[in-house]
Order: C-alpha cells, then sequence, then structure tokens
C-alpha cells in the first residue's frame, strides 16, 4: 500500500470518528454552548463529572489526536486540510 492510500486510510477512519452520534453532540456542545473565559473554567468542567466534561475531552483529543498524525507526517498536510497549501 503506498502513502498516499495510507493516508486516505487514516482520514476515512477520522471521518467515521466523527460521525459517532455522540461525538457529533460533543461538537455542537462545543461550538454553540462552551465559551470558558479562562483555564480555570476549563479545570472546573473537567473535574465537575458533568456530560460536558466527557464533551470537552472527546472533541480536544479527537483534535489533538488528528493534529498529531498530520504534524508528525502521518497524514499529509494537503490531504487533512484539503485545500492546496
Amino acid at each position: 500500500m503506498n502513502t498516499k492510500q495510507q493516508d486516505v486510510g487514516l482520514l476515512l477512519k477520522l471521518y467515521e470518528l466523527r460521525r459517532d452520534e455522540m461525538m457529533r453532540r460533543a461538537r455542537n456542545w462545543y461550538v454553540t454552548e462552551f465559551q470558558p473565559e479562562s483555564a480555570k473554567d476549563i479545570v472546573k468542567l473537567m473535574v465537575s463529572g458533568q456530560e460536558q466534561s466527557a464533551y470537552y475531552r472527546m472533541v480536544t483529543s479527537y483534535w489533538d489526536m488528528a493534529a498529531s498524525f498530520v504534524n508528525n507526517g502521518g497524514i499529509d498536510e494537503k490531504m487533512f486540510l484539503r485545500r492546496k497549501l
């Protein structure tokens, strides 16, 4: 399997994760409701045990993982961004 095929495979797996129903709810909450004013607000949320704590961790860990694939050469940056650099 060549590098581009591997990149496509990883991208498809990332898209599959994004389609998960709980991930969709988490992303919706993150974009529409999550408005921390400080790092303290994030820490407070994370130790709260609320469902939103799981949402925060889910969304941020997904993007951390996706970015690490690109930053470490696991996925071609142009493919990931779907635009010409």
